[in-house]
């Protein structure tokens, strides 16, 4: 069973202030025996992000790059009780252009540990991550 983490690297909840946002992604081994993901793919490509407003409850799917297929098939085995993460950046043009005022966003990363899977066999996991005007809570 794999658990899915997002934080902010300044703190929690994120303070948006116009600048790019650091995050880090976990993925975490909470099963028993190890699991096989594609970790290079996922480092490569990054997640699926969706913006939400919390104001207004309107999305935004965050446009990603051409998939790196060729990272697929690179399987490695996340042992039993460890994780990987992931750094990953919001930037500031994409709250910008949003988010009403002022900003109170969720941004929900999504893998699909199964990436050369049907649609309908993909396993999707999701990690919400609120970030508000700086000076906000």
């Amino acid at each position: 069973m794999i658990e899915f983490r997002a934080r902010c690297v300044e703190g929690n909840p994120c303070q948006f202030s116009g600048e790019m946002i650091e995050v880090e992604l976990e993925l975490f081994n909470a099963g028993s025996t190890a699991i096989g993901l594609p970790i290079a793919y996922f480092r490569g490509q990054g997640p699926r992000v969706i913006l939400v407003d919390n104001h207004s409850g309107k999305e935004k799917r965050l446009g990603m790059g051409p998939p790196m297929s060729h990272l697929f098939d690179e399987i490695q085995q996340l042992a039993p009780g460890k994780s990987i993460k992931i750094p990953w950046m919001v930037a500031p043009d994409e709250i910008d252009d949003f988010a009403l005022r002022p900003v109170d966003v969720t941004a929900v990363f999504v893998f699909d540990l199964m990436p050369r899977s049907p649609y309908a066999e993909s396993q999707f996991i999701r990690a919400p991550l609120r970030i508000v005007a700086a000076g906000a809570h």
